[in-house]
């Protein structure tokens, strides 16, 4: 299934909301913020406080546009908090989040950035081939982002999941995007896992390669996901029987359901999982050998088949309680290089090269208060069922940071492994995806705008006199 970029809609919405509420709602905040900062900043020596904004940007399967080199694709996230719209009447942004960081900030030197700077909550839809494919209800945050030096590992590292066959490195054979052989993860696993009370360690295939850069620098980051996060999609691949997924989100870290922002860290070669899904096959319409239709969502609940596990030709439908799991291996954040490789395939339906590398290098630099344009791009596609055409635009946005100073670009790589659990406990779990994907996060320094300060100090200060006035 060619899953369609689904960051370009939600720009778009969220550019238009911000673009109604920035002007006022955001200035005032600010003003506010700014007459009450005193009482915010730390009163260690050893620390001070400093604006920042974030972009967020993911490498995975190749829509355009196409990274080189790697052959993965990028999706774009807005800079947060929001940042930069034009009127005629100005510019509006919303405030600047901020950071504990070390005196002066120094190239190298360590800094927090605070939980839940990045929420969004709503409702998008993804389009596949194949339907509208998926509807996901969004309810995230992000936990608090704590960097410093000496961090992850010491030295050129590559992180595998052992097995008892060995874990052979991939083969470059001179050609862009064509990596071949390497750690298959076809033997037995050296250290068994239960996750889940099951076996999830069977072909846990690829590679993560990192070199890190200067001091070691990195840490720990992640988006955590609300109660009311989760998403259903619909899966015609064995039409015209018509399945209906239903997700959820969950936290585990080396084995330990409930993680949380306060308890989660990131370590060199730790397992995670995020999210897992159910499988149903949907009833037919009515009654008899009526065809299945998405509009019809009610799961079917009389098997015809043994553990009702397939369709069946006999008129009505089996119904099915596939559960599908996704399990990660990570390393830290790090201003380093990293490369991301899985020789069974982390592409994303047929679109899509059988292999992907995606990679990146990190950076932490001073541009010395410049003024500068970050420009997102992202890719939509929609599919055509009836033509079998595949049709992609381009949504460009041009965001704007005045007075940038330090500059940390750190990157996360990520293997993915797919588990199906199937009806029948007495059959296997099976291993039946593998994606590898990098994630990364630029942290940008402003100063605080002057403007928005003067416009501060003045809603403080009526404030001051309204309350004298009252007295």
């Amino acid at each position: 299934m060619n899953r369609t970029t689904f960051s370009a809609r939600w720009t778009r919405c969220f550019a238009f909301r911000v673009g109604l509420l920035a002007p006022l709602a955001g200035a005032l905040w600010f003003g506010l913020a700014v007459g009450a900062g005193s009482l915010l900043v730390p009163g260690s020596a050893l620390a001070e406080t400093a604006l920042f904004r974030v972009e967020q940007s993911w490498h995975n399967a190749p829509f355009p546009p196409v990274t080189t080199p790697g052959g993965a694709g990028m999706d774009q996230g807005t800079i947060q908090p929001y940042v930069n719209y034009k009127t005629a009447m100005g510019e509006y942004y919303y405030p600047a989040a901020e950071a504990i960081v070390e005196p002066s900030n120094p190239i190298g030197g360590a800094f927090t950035l605070p939980q839940s700077f990045i929420t969004f909550s709503g409702t998008y839809r993804i389009d596949a081939k194949g339907c509208p494919c998926s509807v996901r209800y969004a309810d995230t945050y992000n936990g608090p982002g704590k960097f410093g030096p000496n961090n992850g590992a010491t030295g050129p590292t590559r992180i595998v999941f052992p097995t008892t066959m060995g874990n052979p490195s991939p083969t470059y054979n001179g050609t862009l995007m064509k990596w071949t052989g390497g750690n298959d993860g076809d033997g037995d696993p050296v250290t068994p896992t239960t996750t889940f009370d099951g076996r999830y360690d069977m072909s846990r295939g690829g590679s993560i390669a990192v070199t890190p850069g200067p001091r070691r620098f990195g840490g720990t980051f992640r988006i955590f996901h609300g109660p009311s996060a989760g998403w259903y999609h619909y899966i015609d691949y064995f039409s015209p029987a018509i399945y209906k997924a239903y997700g959820d989100y969950i936290c585990l870290d080396e084995g330990k359901f409930g993680c949380t922002p306060s308890t989660f860290s990131s370590d060199i070669g730790d397992t995670t999982a995020t999210y897992q899904y159910t499988r149903y096959l949907l009833n037919v319409t009515g009654t008899g050998t009526g065809k299945q239709t998405m509009a019809n969502t009610a799961k079917a609940t009389t098997p015809t088949t043994p553990n009702g596990r397939a369709p069946t030709p006999y008129g009505n439908a089996s119904f099915i309680t596939v559960m599908q799991r996704y399990l990660n291996l990570i390393h830290p954040w790090t201003t380093g290089f990293a490369r991301v490789h899985n020789a069974k395939g982390s592409a994303w339906g047929p679109f899509s090269p059988p292999a992907i590398t995606p990679q990146a290098q990190g950076y932490d630099i001073s541009l010395g208060g410049a003024d500068i344009t970050v420009t997102l791009v992202n890719p939509d596609q929609a599919w055509n069922k009836t033509l079998s055409t595949l049709t992609t635009t381009t949504f460009t946005l041009k965001q704007y940071l005045y007075g940038v100073g330090r500059v940390v670009s750190m990157v996360r790589p990520r293997l993915i492994h797919t588990y199906t659990v199937p009806v029948d406990p007495g059959d296997p779990i099976t291993n039946t995806r593998q994606l590898a994907r990098l994630w990364r996060l630029k942290v940008f320094f402003v100063p605080e705008p002057t403007g928005m300060l003067l416009l501060g100090a003045g809603v403080t200060a009526l404030l001051g006199l309204s309350r004298i006035r009252r007295r």
